[in-house]
């Protein structure tokens, strides 16, 4: 029997396949349109709407859909759920002890950027400051990415000197249209961490283009003492027009507010995750240990210097200093500068 002619498509789950030198796991913490609580992570956003809801209401369900860009974004995400349920009414409103709870619960997890699908105040851009600094003391170091509101522009310098010492990869202020659809500061946030999510730490944002937007709200001017020029210098991620013909729109500097870029600051934390020592706990503590540690930490030089090229150079030491305690000293890792100043000298001869 004849049948009818039919193109069928089915989804199916995404095997994601990473190159190395790739950060682009991604720690989400929000509300979704589920009270499930448990931890979950998810390669796909398919995967994840099943479990958690689509509902784009929902900040942690808008941030899902920016946060896996069809064309690079996080390679999988952890998603830590905030939501509370009393009857049938959903609570999704990101509070300090909902915030504190999901940091609990993601921490000694395995990620590399972490994000709050939430407008925070200044105690909850203090609390997640103190989970950095703790993560980076158990060798864990990871980098935020933010959505910042504040009323005035004094006031958005202030909470990024929040991050002076470090553990921030962007603060967005700005509205973007991506696909000619305007998102909120949160949607905006999580998209720029998608973008970030997928690519290689080495990579600098600094007037990098940011694919498919086509407008920003607001815009600032860059002149002396206007707006854009102080938040830049504070360190947050201001975008701007480079070609309104072209609908073009970068990131001015990626610099953040640790006198560092994005990409110092990304390959600084991978290395440190990378250089894991653990399996040498409860080894004697002998010459044959220390030479041990010593090769594995000169097999992880030659990756990042020869093969990845992420820096320039790393000098180190391993030293004895009791019958239970050794120090492994990352003396120098030094990184190429970002290029921001270009002069170009002009000579005009009339003959």
């Amino acid at each position: 029997m004849g049948v009818i002619p039919e193109v069928s498509i089915r989804p199916v789950a995404t095997k994601m396949i990473t190159q190395p030198g790739m950060a682009g796991v991604v720690a989400l913490v929000g509300a979704f349109d589920s009270d499930e609580k448990k931890l979950e992570s998810f390669n796909n956003l398919t995967q994840a709407q099943e479990v958690f809801g689509s509902d784009d209401s929902v900040m942690g369900c808008a941030s899902l859909k920016q946060i896996f860009r069809r064309d690079g974004g996080a390679s999988s995400v952890i998603c830590a759920n905030i939501t509370t349920k009393t009857g049938e009414t959903k609570e999704t409103e990101m509070t300090v002890e909902k915030l504190k709870s999901a940091l609990s619960s993601i921490k000694g997890e395995k990620f590399d950027i972490l994000f709050i699908a939430a407008e925070l105040t200044e105690e909850g851009m203090n609390i997640v400051k103190d989970f950095l600094d703790e993560s980076y003391d158990l060798q864990k170091p990871v980098g935020t990415i933010l959505p910042l509101n504040r009323d005035t522009v004094a006031k958005e310098q202030t909470t990024a000197e929040i991050f002076k010492t470090g553990g921030l990869y962007g603060l967005i202020d700005q509205q973007f249209t991506v696909k000619n659809k305007q998102l909120s500061i949160v949607e905006s946030a999580a998209y720029y961490c998608g973008v970030v999510a997928g690519l290689k730490v080495d990579q600098s944002m600094t007037m990098s283009e940011l694919p498919e937007v086509t407008s920003i709200t607001p815009e600032y001017g860059f002149s002396e003492n206007e707006d854009g020029a102080n938040l830049v210098s504070a360190g947050v991620s201001v975008a701007r027009c480079m070609d309104r013909v072209n609908q073009k729109y970068v990131i001015v500097n990626s610099e953040q507010p640790s006198g560092l870029d994005l990409y110092i600051e990304r390959t600084k934390d991978f290395l440190i995750r990378q250089i894991a020592l653990e399996e040498y706990l409860g080894d004697k503590n002998t010459s044959n240990s220390l030479t041990a540690i010593r090769s594995a930490i000169e097999t992880k030089k030659q990756l990042f210097l020869n093969t990845l090229k992420l820096l320039e150079d790393i000098t180190y030491n391993v030293e004895k200093v009791s019958n239970k305690c050794v120090n492994v000293y990352l003396d120098t890792l030094k990184f190429a500068g970002v290029i921001t100043k270009i002069n170009v000298y002009v000579t005009v001869e009339v003959v």
